[in-house]
């Protein structure tokens, strides 16, 4: 298998183990009224510490956002009781919101221990593998700069027992992905907007501007921001077209791909740590920890 294969099997895993701690996040999404975004936003805040967090460290890791939206989401944590302003647009966790955090991590960490499917020695071994790339690519050279996975290295809890162990190793390596990707595109000049936009018309072929309005209205971005992202694409010759039909040109194309191209040079580069026989050992065990996985689900949910 292939290095765009065997990332393939390993996030089809963690979305498997996922599936298993969710339950965990739509009971406490109850219990505090909270929703399983503004949980992960206290999650990222936890690991930013020391520092305060503010709309700017939110943004390194997903700058097509709005710093307004992000702004809205800690202050509205505020409003919860669970985070702090503790300077003008500066938040920390409380008491409560650290509670909340760590009943979250040790509720979903042990739904993974009790769905683990492989015997301990493999689950075991399977963690070894993940750990070994994710220091491989922790002690990788840059491009890319280590932020997003330093970060989610922070949550790492000890290998025994191991799924929780592997969940985070894939988390660690989803963060690296985005490491690779930012490093793969800031250097040319284009915004974040212009970027997402092209990817989307990039991934589809063809959409409209009301269209990528829409699809993109999560970010919290007026629609006049989208307009100006477009402006720059056709100014730089990747689109054409009319508003209601933006197509690729050649030019537009190119510079995608090349985008991607340099996303998967950086973030595959440590994968060359592994021998054949471990590829092939991590592939033989992901593949069996996925379909042990997804075999169990109906039986969490009928027990419920």
């Amino acid at each position: 298998m292939n290095n765009h294969g065997l990332w393939n099997l390993t996030r089809e895993t963690g979305s498997a183990i996922a599936a298993h701690y969710r339950p965990v996040i739509e009971k406490l999404a109850e219990k505090s009224e909270l929703d399983g975004r503004s949980l992960s936003l206290l999650l990222a805040v936890l690991t930013l510490e020391p520092d305060n967090t503010t709309p700017s460290h939110l943004l390194v890791r997903d700058p097509y956002s709005s710093a307004e939206l992000f702004f809205a989401r800690l202050a509205s944590a505020d409003r919860s009781g669970f985070l702090g302003e503790v300077a003008p647009g500066e938040f920390r966790l409380t008491p409560e919101g650290r509670a909340l955090v760590q009943r979250f991590v040790e509720e979903a960490r042990q739904a993974m221990v009790d769905a683990d499917p492989l015997a301990a020695k493999e689950s075991r071994r399977l963690a070894e593998l993940l750990r070994k790339l994710v220091n491989q690519s922790l002690d990788a050279p840059p491009p890319p700069n280590r932020w997003s996975i330093g970060l989610s290295y922070k949550l790492m809890p000890p290998m025994d027992p191991p799924l929780p162990y592997t969940e985070q190793c894939i988390s660690c390596m989803a963060a690296y992905r985005d490491d690779a990707h930012l490093a793969a595109w800031r250097g040319t000049g284009l915004s974040a907007t212009a970027l997402e936009t092209l990817t989307l018309i990039w991934r589809d072929q063809r959409a409209s501007l009301t269209e990528l309005a829409r699809l993109l209205s999560h970010r919290g971005h007026a629609p006049q921001v989208y307009v100006d992202a477009v402006d720059e694409l056709e100014k730089l010759g990747y689109l054409q077209g009319l508003d209601d039909n933006l197509a690729l040109t050649e030019k537009g194309q190119k510079f995608r791909d090349r985008v991607e191209a340099d996303t998967d040079k950086y973030f595959f580069s440590p994968w060359g740590c592994f021998t054949e026989g471990e590829r092939n050992e991590l592939e033989r065990l992901l593949s069996r920890a996925r379909d042990g996985l997804l075999t169990k689900i109906p039986e969490i949910e009928n027990s419920s």
